[in-house]
């Protein structure tokens, strides 16, 4: 049987990951799809998990190493693409796990609806045991591309991420991952839906995002500003050729605005910027008729006061 299926490449970028990469690790071994490339990116580990990477590489021979020195997650997203060998291509973070049936069930919907890409949707875990299911009562849907791309601008049952999703691997022929740039998944998702005619969403939270204290979304650097630079040439590409999507695509740059105000120190040098669009954007949200009741509640507390929206962010978060 396993002969029948095409091989399936899982790509994981490994960097300091240890205490949490063995669950990883052993959730995509327990697939039940059973004709699997796993390929584990050491991107230049120093605790640990450059070991374990290879201790696994050596015990099972569906598992590939590569050990890099440290270029960040682009650059193993790279690497791993260049190594692969599968017909299909998924992408797990190495800090999260999935749920055994994730793969199988990709593929299957995938077969049977006839689509180029296939998606899931996905819980959140969070350290103090809270869990956020982030599928609201999505059904099953295939999508054209523009409805696709709608779908995930507005965050309807899946999202940007490169993770939690099937992609074929000639999609991948003249697209890599933005090296050196932090939300690499905001600057290369869009492109791999635009080469495709059908996506199909499935409903089902195959995906399991594990939140934790030294996860890089829970502190702030500068270059969480690239949210900013990516969503803005994400949206300029997809308004060239899905101009219908205006609605939604102004409305995710004001929330990649809102990403970063939410955490960046009100004193540093790009606050009044971000502050400076929202005004003189912010029909962007008022007139907006995709934009939701959050999203213009959100808008006028950062305009009457962006310690109170950051607050807010925390205290409902």
């Amino acid at each position: 049987m396993k002969e029948n299926l095409p091989v399936i490449t899982i790509i994981v970028p490994v960097h300091n990951t240890k205490k949490y990469l063995k669950r990883c690790i052993e959730s995509i071994l327990s697939q039940t799809y059973q004709n699997l490339e796993i390929i584990l990116i050491d991107d230049g580990s120093t605790d640990g998990s450059e070991q374990l990477v290879e201790a696994y590489a050596k015990s099972h021979k569906q598992i590939k190493a590569i050990h890099q020195e440290n270029q960040g997650l682009s650059s193993a997203r790279n690497s791993g693409l260049q190594a692969a060998n599968g017909k299909y291509i998924s992408f797990v973070d190495s800090d999260d796990c999935v749920e055994p049936d994730m793969i199988n069930r990709l593929f299957c919907t995938l077969v049977e609806s006839q689509a180029d890409i296939t998606v899931c949707s996905f819980k959140e875990i969070y350290p103090n045991g809270k869990i956020t299911h982030f599928n609201k009562n999505y059904s099953k849907t295939t999508y054209d591309t523009e409805s696709a791309l709608k779908a995930m601008l507005l965050e309807q049952g899946f999202i940007v991420s490169a993770t939690m999703k099937l992609f074929p691997a000639k999609f991948f022929k003249d697209i890599n991952f933005p090296t050196g740039k932090l939300h690499e998944d905001v600057g290369t998702t869009y492109k791999l839906i635009m080469q495709a005619n059908l996506i199909s969403f499935i409903p089902e939270e195959l995906y399991i995002y594990h939140h934790h204290n030294d996860s890089i979304i829970s502190k702030f650097d500068n270059r969480k500003l690239d949210i900013i630079e990516l969503t803005d040439q994400m949206c300029n590409d997809i308004d060239k050729k899905y101009p219908h999507l205006k609605n939604v695509t102004n409305e995710r740059r004001i929330r990649a605005r809102f990403s970063v105000l939410r955490q960046i120190p009100l004193k540093h040098q790009e606050t009044p910027k971000i502050l400076s669009y929202l005004k003189n954007h912010k029909s962007y949200i008022i007139k907006n008729p995709e934009a939701t009741k959050i999203d213009k509640l959100a808008l006028r507390l950062a305009l009457i006061s962006p310690r109170l929206f950051q607050l807010s962010y925390k205290l409902f978060k």
